[in-house]
């Protein structure tokens, strides 16, 4: 993927405010030995004591940039602590830190996490299932437990899990996913309903944030709300790109949700299986079991939803497929119900453009025609890509990538290039250099803007650095560019400032942009507001 301009446009920059808390900062030492990574169980929860309690409430674990750490045991944190690991090089994030698995001395392979508290996790990638070659993948090695609490991650991988990568078992979860990548999700070579992005299986979401990520190769669906007996209470799906998904049971399946938002994203092939029900025997769709791409099953009168400016569309060997089989035509893309909320702004909810990305996996298509064949087989296509290297060792199934030619943007002479409801790119759009280029915007990291916190609710405060005396502005919009607050305005100085101000009752729950223009450059931050 094109790494340029990490700071513009970044979903989120999770800053924490300095001088609030004492923070500790504790460097894992990778191990020298290849075959031995260190295990980081050990160095989180030998800080906890028997009754769970921390030596230390505020620490931040830091991982060494390209090596390989595993974890022995389940690291689990409670509510008085917050469990934060990050890559000690935040910028480098080609090199990310990975934390996988070995079997433990009773031959099983442990969970990764369940926290019970507050969580962030900071360009780290994460192997979460794998148990060997070509084997099936573990489910649920990362589950989040905690009512109350809130997630962050931040330019992070997930891969390998037969169930969901966020998978969230407590309620009422502030849940904020940006620049991450999720894929290789569900059961190799065989049917069934598991690989989910999301997962809110009978709990209610708080919030759920989700922007500048890329979802694909997966077998299910890329949010499934099941069984909560209570409406999620906002959900934003911004500017994601997701392909190659099976969809065995939909794509995005709200369930029941007072606000929603999906906007601006890129949606290529996102029920592969098509419409038909016939292998849809773990849970029914809202519409007589025929697949929707966007789906509702409770329509209440508070409900509330935006969705606009998609690009929806299946490739031609897909669509060449379905008309070689008479079961199976080309899904809906919005539920009834979702259409009787929209009404008259149903139409803008997607607009379908083939676009050709310029270097991703190939199609997934020979797994659905090999289920659709013979539904019982265990030999189907695998769908599970992996990397060159691999070729010729055991973990090759046929299904290899160059993964570091792995580049989801697309071409500037396109509908997409400036489709967005903020003029901009549609998809996960932030590390394309092209793509970025269309904001035409000035980009001075020697400004060193921070924003914090961010989400937010009632107070913001945000830093940065002059190098030269300078005219400075600050200023919010809303993402179709109205201006919503100038919080400064003044001559500076050179030097290092910090400011913070009231935002309580000024705006509404979404995203907005903070842009800081000086003579130096302009520097852009997207800020959540809850």
């Amino acid at each position: 993927m094109k790494k340029h301009y990490t700071l513009i446009l970044s979903a989120f920059i999770f800053i924490i405010a300095s001088g609030i808390t004492a923070q500790t900062v504790v460097t894992i030492p990778a191990s020298t030995d290849p075959t031995m990574p260190t295990d980081i169980f050990p160095f989180i929860m030998g800080d906890t004591t028997a009754t769970g309690d921390r030596n230390d409430a505020n620490t931040i674990y830091k991982l060494e940039n390209g090596q390989v750490y595993i974890t022995t045991g389940r690291i689990v944190n409670k509510p008085e602590w917050d469990l934060h690991i990050e890559a000690v090089d935040l910028t480098d994030t080609a090199n990310k830190p990975i934390i996988s698995r070995i079997p433990n001395a009773s031959g099983e392979y442990p969970d990764i996490m369940r926290p019970e508290g507050n969580v962030t996790l900071r360009n780290i990638w994460f192997v979460v299932g794998e148990k060997g070659p070509l084997e099936q993948h573990d489910w649920g090695k990362i589950r989040y437990m905690g009512d109350d609490t809130r997630v962050i991650a931040d330019h992070c991988i997930f891969e390998k899990d037969r169930g969901g990568f966020f998978q969230l078992r407590g309620n009422n979860i502030k849940l904020y996913i940006s620049n991450c990548v999720l894929r290789n999700g569900g059961n190799r070579r065989i049917l069934q309903g598991n690989g989910r992005a999301v997962d809110a299986r009978n709990t209610s979401l708080d919030t759920l944030i989700m922007t500048n990520t890329i979802v694909y190769n997966l077998q299910d669906r890329f949010f499934r709300s099941q069984g909560a007996t209570e409406p999620h209470n906002y959900i934003e799906i911004d500017n994601c790109t997701s392909f190659n998904n099976a969809g065995r049971h939909g794509f995005i399946q709200l369930g029941r949700v007072n606000t929603a938002k999906i906007t601006d994203n890129l949606f290529i092939d996102p029920i592969m299986l098509g419409s038909s029900p016939i292998f849809t025997d773990e849970q029914t769709q809202p519409d007589n079991d025929l697949h929707k791409v966007i789906t509702l099953d409770t329509l209440y009168d508070a409900t509330s939803l935006e969705i606009s400016n998609n690009n929806v569309f299946w490739n031609q060997e897909v669509m060449d497929y379905w008309a070689s089989n008479d079961t199976v035509s080309a899904p809906g893309l919005l539920s009834d119900l979702v259409m009787e909320s929209l009404g008259a702004a149903a139409p803008d909810a997607f607009f379908s453009e083939p676009l050709e990305l310029n270097s991703v996996p190939g199609t997934i298509i020979e797994y659905v025609s090999d289920l659709y064949a013979n539904p019982a087989a265990e030999d189907m296509f695998d769908f599970i890509v992996e990397d060159v290297a691999l070729a010729g060792t055991a973990f090759d199934s046929g299904n290899l990538f160059d993964f570091s030619t792995f580049d989801p943007c697309y071409g500037t002479d396109t509908e997409s290039a400036d489709a967005s409801t903020d003029n901009g790119p549609i998809g996960a759009f932030a590390s394309c250099a092209s793509l970025t280029n269309v904001f035409d915007v000035e980009i001075n990291e020697a400004l060193a803007l921070n924003v914090f916190p961010n989400p937010m609710s009632t107070d913001l405060s945000f830093a940065f650095t002059l190098q030269d005396a300078s005219d400075v502005s600050v200023y919010i919009t809303d993402m179709n560019g109205r201006t919503m607050s100038q919080p400064l305005s003044n001559k500076l100085g050179a030097g290092e400032y910090n400011y913070s101000f009231d935002i309580s009752n000024q705006f509404s729950t979404g995203m907005y942009l903070l842009t800081l223009k000086t003579e130096q450059g302009i520097m852009t931050q997207k800020i959540i507001i809850q």
